[in-house]
Order: structure tokens, then sequence, then C-alpha cells
């Protein structure tokens, strides 16, 4: 199975993170529906895990291997926030490999 990326993940929680979207997207079906029930947990959870998913786009871009937010097997997420992610000390494109 591929990889699930991190900037829709990062849109449907922004738009829809208060309905769980966002963790049916990772395959949290739990955890989502859980979300979906309290309304994102009256927003804060919404805005955690929104916060957690910002955080961990822009960490990416600036090179860190391993991400806060993994899908519901324990696998990374792909891409960062720019086209271009810093890494090695260098710029290496991220998005159209």
């Amino acid at each position: 199975m591929r990889k699930k990326n991190r900037i829709v993940a990062l849109i449907l929680s922004m738009f829809l993170g208060v309905l769980g979207v966002d963790r049916f997207y990772l395959g949290k079906w739990k955890s989502g529906l859980l979300k979906a029930l309290t309304l994102g947990g009256l927003f804060l959870w919404w805005f955690i895990d929104g916060a957690m998913l910002l955080f961990d786009a822009f960490f990416y871009s600036l090179g860190k291997e391993k991400g806060m937010m993994k899908d519901a097997k324990g696998r990374e997420l792909k891409y960062g926030l720019s086209m271009y992610r810093f890494k090695n000390g260098r710029f290496e494109q991220d998005w159209f490999k």
C-alpha cells in the first residue's frame, strides 16, 4: 500500500477535522469515529491534530525523517510543505521525484 500524504491529511484536518475525516484518511477509523461523535473533542482534539500535522509537515521540509503523525499501520507519511526539502545540507526535490 502507498504512503499517505501529509498535505492531504493537513487539508482534511483543517476543513473536516471536527468530523474525523483526517483520521479516516489515515486509516484510524476508531479514533475517527470518536472524533466525529465528540465534534473534534469539542474542537480541542481538532486543534491538536491540525497543529501536529502542520508542525510535522514543516519539520519534514527542514529534513526531519521521522514524523509525529503516522498512518494506522505505523508508516511514515510522505511530502512536506514545500516542493523542495532541505536534507543533508542541500535542497532536494520532494513533491515530484
